[in-house]
């Protein structure tokens, strides 16, 4: 059985957010607690929420060593990123001021604000990061304004990087592809009259309709929110994505942080584990994108494919993501890198 509890915590990622921005975590402890074993941190892709990982967090955390049956997990953290989900409810006078969306990069530092506070003293830190999350933690090994985040190891899920050479090498499809995407996000559906009707919006165009079931109800519950429009001058109440159009425009139109990311790959300590998760079909990201960063670390680092499963492998196969985290977190082993 595990138990859950939310935190929200105000955080100054930027001098731009003066009051600051809501950063709404989700913390999930298994009934029998000990204070052993690895912290995991959720991090989810861009448009989602942090309940995204809701179906595999459960026996993650009733994983235990075969040796002493002792925990390996000892607690599991999710984040909403502050323009997503829950935190966009509580944040969105804050951004609906801004001219521009907010960035991967204030997200990282938001999460490296609440590290610096002593949220994580004497915890193991293990981030599992999707798509856009992976550049967020991956930036918050990089010190600045805040120290880096010392993480004992790295699970990284479709991360959307690509090195600045392969991105010049095949220039023109990226700039087509970043076209196409932002054009569709601008011009997407998002709102409808209840949650109901969304749902079957969803369940008929992809990406959601290929969708685990359990993920695409979450998806209803925790990724739309009530809104008030007005109809034929009646006011008339609404949900719409909690995600704006403006923000999820931001979040896949910004592109340099994602060429230092894929960089930092490379320097992060040879001590520390970084696996890497993807998804068997191709489709949102190229495998030549997947393979620059991966040549940036040929030796310290450890690959599994999902079955099922692209770039939304979390959405698509959460059951086999399960698999996947809890084999690196018994044994530490992948497929070999031969794999590529």
């Amino acid at each position: 059985m595990v138990q859950s509890s939310t935190s929200v915590v105000t955080m100054s990622p930027s001098p731009r957010f003066k009051d600051g921005l809501r950063l709404v975590a989700k913390r999930y402890v298994p009934k029998d607690y000990r204070p052993e074993g690895v912290t995991l941190l959720f991090f989810h892709c861009t448009g989602s929420h942090k309940e995204v990982f809701e179906p595999i967090i459960p026996s993650l955390l009733s994983l235990k060593h075969a040796t002493d049956r002792t925990s390996v997990v000892r607690e599991a953290w999710t984040f909403d990123n502050p323009s997503s989900g829950e935190a966009s409810v509580y944040n969105a006078g804050v951004l609906d001021r801004q001219a521009t969306g907010f960035t991967v990069e204030e997200w990282s530092d938001c999460f490296k604000e609440l590290y610096v506070s002593g949220t994580f003293e004497g915890h193991a830190l293990m981030p599992v990061a999707h798509s856009n999350g992976a550049t967020a933690v991956l930036l918050a090994t990089i010190p600045g304004a805040l120290p880096a985040v010392p993480f004992k190891s790295l699970i990284l899920v479709e991360p959307p990087l690509i090195t600045k050479a392969a991105w010049d090498e095949h220039k023109e499809q990226q700039e087509f592809a970043m076209k196409t995407i932002s054009t569709m996000v601008m011009k997407r559906r998002d709102t409808w009259a209840t949650r109901t009707d969304a749902r079957q919006y969803f369940e008929n165009r992809l990406p959601w309709s290929s969708w685990d079931k359990r993920v695409l109800e979450l998806f209803r519950e925790h990724a739309l929110k009530e809104v008030s429009v007005e109809e034929n001058s009646t006011p008339a109440q609404k949900v719409t994505l909690c995600c704006s159009r403006l923000q999820e425009y931001t979040q896949y139109t910004n592109t340099a942080p994602h060429f230092l990311a894929a960089e930092r790959v490379g320097t992060i300590d040879p001590a520390v584990p970084v696996h890497f998760i993807f998804g068997e079909r191709e489709d949102v990201v190229p495998w030549y994108c997947h393979n620059s960063v991966l040549e940036k670390r040929p030796v310290a680092s450890q690959l599994q494919r999902i079955p099922d499963a692209g770039h939304f492998v979390v959405q698509e196969n959460p059951n086999a993501l399960g698999v996947a985290i809890a084999r690196i977190l018994l044994t530490g082993e992948a497929a070999p890198r031969a794999a590529l």
